[in-house]
């Protein structure tokens, strides 16, 4: 396979010049710090409770006989309830470390850079 365009398409290229720019810049000064990331923290520790319920609910004594629900329904309810709490628990975490970070604010100089297409071309 190679990288040259066939002869048939240079026209089609030729045809549409490409505008020229007229870029402006001005610099700013931005506040930068770090945050953390919630979905994140929200994820572990769904994942991390919905682990711990899975190891609680199996590793209690279960006698079919004497039961009112099943094993499974148990574990579907808690595991539900667990994962809940496990997002609302990562949320809360995730909001302190936020507050924690605000000391580590760095003011840096950035360049805000603009581009326009030039008005004194013809329009097609």
């Amino acid at each position: 396979m190679t990288d040259e365009r066939p002869e048939q398409f240079d026209d089609e290229y030729d045809e549409y010049p490409q505008p020229e720019v007229e870029e402006t810049s001005e610099a700013a000064l931005v506040e930068v710090r770090r945050t953390p990331r919630y979905w994140n923290f929200m994820l572990l520790f769904a994942v991390l409770f919905g682990v711990a319920i899975t190891i609680i609910t199996y590793s209690l004594p279960y006698d079919a006989s004497t039961a009112t629900y099943s094993r499974g329904t148990v574990y579907g309810f808690a595991l539900v309830i667990s994962v809940a709490i496990g997002v609302g628990v990562g949320a809360a975490i995730a909001l302190l470390a936020e507050r924690a970070s605000r000391g580590s604010i760095r003011v840096v100089e950035a360049e805000h850079i603009t581009g326009r297409i030039k008005d004194d071309q013809p329009d097609a």
